[in-house]
């Protein structure tokens, strides 16, 4: 038991280190990456919050920040 919990737990690191998520995405493309997966997960991409996601990522390249209605105000954003 002991070692499935183990491996589980070493499975989910891995993968988190790997996947960007919103603290992580340090680039503006890589929240428009978190947010179409939001989309995708939330509204099965809608065009509405894809067109948010493009719009957040215009705004992003053109200020060095992100903020929506699921995440807080972050600048200092690479403008990847």
């Amino acid at each position: 038991m002991r070692y499935i919990f183990g491996t589980s737990l070493l499975v989910a690191m891995l993968v988190n280190a790997v996947t960007p998520t919103p603290t992580l995405a340090i680039t503006c493309s890589d929240r428009k990456v978190v947010c179409l997966a939001y989309c995708e997960k939330h509204y099965h991409n809608a065009p509405k919050c894809t067109g948010v996601c493009e719009q957040l990522l215009t705004t992003c390249m053109s200020t060095g920040c992100w903020e929506s209605k699921i995440t807080a105000k972050h600048c200092g954003i690479s403008k990847q």
